[in-house]
């Protein structure tokens, strides 16, 4: 790459360098102030940027990561002590690890008395192949040692294994890979105005345990806001360009949803996979949401050749954010089994309008098992101990049947120690509901509609309530 127009590149990139105040004109924070609704990624105040860490920060495209990182470099500069060594770099440009070495090459030699460590933010990272060896480079063979490096990608896969290859070069923080999701149901409450300070948050298996009585009690004051939100996040999700058209017209513009096909199709094509067969499987999914089914019988729905083939395009779409991968679990071995039909879940209410949108006349995903996949998708964000590896097979949620086929929606936790939680997206819950969980966990949760039942090993709360209180990782 030619050396000018990559200073001309950086120039344009971090006008902070020649006025420190030019960050607040930069279009992803003006936009950001001028949504209907205000947002803070909790990573923005989570990184230690003191140090020199090495730092990856993962997701969906369009969920706000560049918005994130430059909240992150507005907080630099406010500070001071780090002007002007902030340097911010979009690779969509970029082709090779050369390149990378290039742009942090030059943006140095434009500051040559500037000696202390820098802050150096790669968006998009994961777009340049092997991006891993620039890093290293970096690292080993100059003084980017001692700088702190802000990592972002789109594809669980390509930036996860290019952090493997990293080894000894992260820097001291145990935790430098975090990940950022769309909004989550509890923080699209927030959105609607409903108070954060009278949530109290709770673990998954807290729910269970008598002393959260008083928390369950209190919540329920506000089950009739918390019932219409999750009516609207259904059908809204958790993307921000799609909760600003839900606040500004009351519904999801079809742009916006061709735009996240659009950028999911994009990484279906990096990838090297066929984005029609991409689009079979998500249609697939909504109409199947939940359901159990084998590789082998998806290979068939979607029109591809093999069990392995279907895999791939699932493991594709969960690369992507788009799709979470649910094992059966066997207690007696105490493990996933593998070879055990699975579930598939969309990881966020607004992949379900892609297949009508580009396909119309197609069905769409029942109110209930949006539901199911919701709830599924908020037990992953509670109790996943590795959130950003687990992508597309989570490691600690599973669902179970018996051998009477009596299913269990989901068991929640460690490996010896799971909550069972069934959702019955119902008006009233009887006892019949609870025998799955009574019989085979002694305990667990039901998820209602409105019910609310604390008197029973087998607790029954409302979904809304649930999702509300309950407290996420990412």
């Amino acid at each position: 790459m030619a050396s000018e127009r990559v200073r001309q590149r950086l120039i344009e990139q971090n006008p902070w360098w020649r006025d420190r105040a030019a960050i607040n004109l930069d279009r992803h924070l003006l936009r950001a102030a001028q949504a209907p609704f205000s947002w803070a990624p909790p990573l923005i105040e989570q990184l230690d940027l003191s140090s020199p860490n090495v730092y990856t920060v993962r997701g969906p495209r369009q969920v706000g990561k560049t918005t994130a990182v430059k909240m992150l470099i507005r907080r630099l500069l406010d500070t001071g002590d780090a002007w002007p060594r902030i340097l911010y770099y979009s690779l969509d440009l970029e082709r090779s690890p050369d390149d990378i070495v290039e742009v942090v090459r030059q943006a140095k030699s434009m500051s040559p008395r500037e000696t202390g460590p820098w802050r150096i933010v790669l968006d998009e990272v994961s777009l340049i192949p092997e991006w891993q060896r620039a890093v290293k480079y970096l690292r080993d063979q100059t003084d980017a040692i001692h700088d702190c490096f802000i990592l972002t990608g789109s594809s669980a896969a390509d930036i996860r294994r290019g952090a493997e290859r990293l080894p000894g070069r992260r820097g001291s923080d145990p935790s430098p890979d975090r990940i950022l999701l769309p909004l989550s149901f509890s923080q699209f409450c927030s959105v609607q105005g409903i108070p954060e300070h009278a949530r109290s948050p709770l673990g998954v298996a807290g729910f269970l345990d008598p002393g959260s009585d008083d928390v369950l009690h209190e919540a329920m004051r506000y089950l009739p806001d918390l019932a219409r939100s999750l009516d609207a996040y259904l059908r809204v999700g958790g993307f921000p360009r799609a909760i600003e058209d839900y606040l500004h017209r009351g519904e999801v513009s079809e742009g916006t949803v061709r735009i996240l096909w659009d950028v999911l199709a994009g990484d279906i094509d990096r990838a090297g996979f066929d984005r029609l067969t991409a689009l079979a499987l998500l249609d697939h999914t909504v109409r199947a949401l939940g359901s159990p089914s084998s590789f082998r019988d998806l290979s068939t729905e979607i029109g591809v050749g093999s069990p392995d083939t279907a895999h791939r395009y699932a493991s594709v779409l969960g690369d992507a954010f788009a799709l979470l991968v649910v094992y059966f679990w066997d207690p007696g071995r105490g493990r996933m089994a593998l070879r055990k039909n699975k579930k598939l879940y969309l990881t966020d209410p607004l992949f379900g309008a892609i297949p009508t949108l580009i396909q119309p006349g197609g069905p769409g995903a029942r109110a209930a098992s949006m539901v199911e996949a919701v709830v599924g998708m908020a037990l992953y964000r509670a109790a996943e101990p590795g959130l950003v590896e687990a992508f597309p097979s989570p490691q600690s949620l599973f669902y179970w049947h018996s051998k009477q086929k009596r299913e269990i929606d989901f068991l929640s936790g460690t490996r010896t120690k799971k909550t069972a939680v069934e959702v019955k997206f119902q008006r009233r819950v009887t006892g019949s509901d609870k025998l799955a969980i009574r019989n085979s966990f002694r305990r667990g949760l039901i998820l209602s509609a409105a019910d609310l039942d604390l008197d029973d090993p087998v607790r029954v709360i409302p979904t809304p309530v649930f999702l509300w209180l309950l407290g996420l990782q990412a």
